[in-house]
């Protein structure tokens, strides 16, 4: 594994948890020498993560969107910043340079990229690890979501047992290293299509 993208607000939060656990993160990922992909700002969550991995020694790439480069102000210290034109053209480059996903507590943005991530593992675009950081229980609601959608018989019970759930930064990554996603010759039997 070589690259993580890393998915978090372009704010820290109320809780001061939140930029505990970015840096946690940041620092397990960059002891495994695994560089660090991100949304490019130089701002909130997003600061800390980059700033972090730099400090721990791991490149650091950011993709940001052409429409809020200027305000957010890449860190001057990145390895590189690619800037996209559009969301999805954004979306995609997450995924053509990264290995693994992990979601931090964010907004709208963030919840967008995760929704990306899971569907193109589902459909056997993609084919690679997502997890959620549940700092504090900010996705409590969200994962109550996910299960009752599979309880409901919207989302297959084998799509999210692949969604990968801790409260620990440092177990997180461990369990996004160590994770074997099934083989997806035949996605289409995993879902029961």
């Amino acid at each position: 594994m070589k690259n993580i993208s890393i998915f978090c607000g372009a704010h820290e939060g109320k809780n001061p948890e939140y930029a505990s656990a970015a840096k946690s993160v940041a620092k397990s990922i960059a002891k495994k020498g695994i560089n660090v992909v991100f949304g490019g700002g130089n701002v909130g969550l997003m600061k800390i993560i980059s700033d972090t991995a730099l400090d721990n020694g791991v490149k650091v790439l950011g993709i940001s969107l052409k429409s809020l480069h200027a305000l957010e102000l890449a860190n001057p210290r990145l390895d590189e910043i690619v800037v996209s034109e559009t969301l999805l053209d954004r979306k995609d480059e997450f995924m053509s340079r990264s290995d693994a996903f992990i979601v931090l507590p964010g907004g709208v943005g963030s919840l967008d990229e995760l929704a990306e991530i899971m569907a193109s593992n589902q459909l056997g675009i993609i084919n690679k690890p997502v997890g959620i950081l549940n700092t504090e229980g900010y996705y409590d609601y969200l994962l109550k979501w996910f299960n009752k959608a599979v309880d409901e018989g919207f989302i297959s019970p084998s799509n999210l047992q692949e969604l990968l759930v801790s409260d620990s930064p440092e177990e997180l990554v461990e369990m996004i290293t160590n994770h074997q996603r099934p083989s997806d010759e035949n996605w289409t039997a995993r879902l029961g299509l």
